[in-house]
């Protein structure tokens, strides 16, 4: 029987910062909140296989990429986000910061913000997605040159 207290501890803990990197991802909040429910339900499938909290962090943040990135190619468009419901969300959603993000592929967009926001190491982020460690660098390189580009012609007009 899979331990429900510890799970619970692990669902409060986490939840937002689930929440935040896939709003950042999907730019919607509340494809967002379906997508973090999933994959924590996912997770308490698996709770009876899960050794630590690490490894339950990874499980629920690579398979909330997974959502996320089918999300994305079911709608194969950017939707506006919804208004921003915290103080950490308004900082962030500035327009121009989000319509950059929203400019970017769905990889590269979910390798920025699992290294740049939630602070995974490359290694950790290619692990999540799948993907070779000198993938990651490559989406994090154009990803950010991108971003630099966009967002310093939006600062440029008046």
């Amino acid at each position: 029987m899979p331990d429900a207290a510890g799970f619970e501890a692990f669902y409060r803990e986490h939840l937002a910062r689930i929440v935040r990197a896939c709003a950042l991802v999907t730019l919607d909040r509340s494809v967002a909140e379906d997508v973090a429910a999933e994959a924590f339900t996912r997770l308490w499938a698996a709770w009876g296989q899960i050794r630590s909290s690490d490894h339950a962090g990874g499980y629920v943040f690579k398979t909330a990429m997974r959502l996320c990135a089918r999300e994305a190619a079911r709608r194969r468009r950017p939707v506006a986000p919804a208004a921003p419901s915290d103080d950490l969300e308004r900082s962030i959603a500035r327009s121009h910061v989000v319509s950059a993000l929203g400019r970017l592929p769905i990889r590269q967009r979910q390798a920025v913000v699992l290294r740049d926001w939630a602070g995974f190491e490359t290694s950790e982020v290619a692990r999540l997605l799948g993907l070779r460690e000198s993938t990651v660098r490559v989406h994090l390189a154009r990803a950010r040159e991108r971003l630099r580009t966009d967002l310093l012609v939006e600062d440029r007009e008046p």
